[in-house]
């Protein structure tokens, strides 16, 4: 069943002390675009990353926001700042001289000074986080995907419905094409009466049959875009994705409908071409959220 482009998923995983949680968000997109926030540990595990999600979403643009929750206890560290708490300390025991304080300067003090400390660096390789990412990104990826999943099939669901609704409009623009090839049979004959009464031309009279007859021919253009609207509906309940075939599908509709439109010569027709053209601009507005 085809996807939306839109959803969101979280995942998390936990083994041998460390915590990953993976959130995953994702945009309609012309292609497949990803961007990655990884903790600075991580950074080599970008292209793997990247390979995991590409397996699973073809189109649209897709925000990773992977963060390392919690880790083994035997690698926290914290990195205390010895010369700026000297700076600190200094300057505080200038401003309580200058001030002329007998308070002295204490530990409580410094603490609440920013910055004094700093969390330690960690080198982490990838064979031990890996599988544990890995397993976070995809829990992330199926809730995705299961999101994207149920809204395609809400969007596949009304624009199957637009297609029949397609269909009827073409088969009674048929119709009217025909009346319109009837119509224009009558005024003939009336101009041949005309004529006969030596009332009209009959290079003028050629002129207009041949002018009527080219105007009145949209056949082919309906026979197409019949084609065109079953080719969209295969297409949208096939199992792969299609939002750029449906879209340029829908061009095609969009041609044959505005040729159709040209050659119109019954009001009755240029209403139901109007319709058409309004119907087939909703169906392109919510291809655009097909994956």
């Amino acid at each position: 069943m085809i996807s939306s482009m839109t959803g969101y998923g979280r995942g998390s995983s936990s083994k041998d002390g460390f915590t990953f949680i993976a959130e995953l968000r994702s945009v309609n997109h012309r292609y497949a675009d990803f961007s990655l926030r990884l903790p600075r540990e991580l950074y080599s595990l970008e292209e793997r990353i990247r390979r995991q999600l590409q397996e699973a979403v073809k189109r649209g643009r897709v925000e990773l926001n992977l963060a390392l929750d919690e880790m083994p206890a035997g690698l926290r560290q914290v990195k205390v700042n010895y010369d700026l708490a000297e700076d600190y300390h200094q300057a505080l025991q200038l401003l309580s001289s200058r001030l002329g304080l007998s308070e002295k300067v204490k530990l409580k003090h410094l603490l609440q000074m920013p910055e004094l400390f700093k969390p330690g660096g960690i080198t982490l390789t990838e064979e031990q986080v890996w599988p544990i990412v890995s397993a976070a990104l995809q829990e992330a990826l199926d809730q995705l995907l299961k999101q994207r999943r149920t809204e395609g099939e809400n969007l596949c669901r009304d624009l199957l419905d637009r297609c029949s609704h397609l269909e009827e409009m073409v088969e009674t623009a048929s119709h009217c094409a025909e009346e319109a090839k009837e119509d224009c049979r009558r005024r003939t004959e009336q101009k041949f009466e005309e004529l006969l009464a030596g009332k009209f031309e009959e290079t003028r009279l050629l002129m207009e049959c041949a002018l009527l007859v080219e105007k009145m021919g949209v056949d082919e253009e309906l026979v197409r875009l019949k084609s065109h609207i079953e080719a969209f509906r295969t297409n949208l309940t096939g199992s792969d994705p299609a939002g750029r075939k449906l879209d340029f599908i829908a061009q095609e509709m969009f041609r044959e409908v505005n040729t159709i439109g040209s050659k119109a010569a019954d009001y009755r027709l240029t209403n139901i071409i109007v319709e058409l053209k309004a119907e087939l601009e909703k169906i392109r507005e919510q291809i655009q959220n097909l994956e």
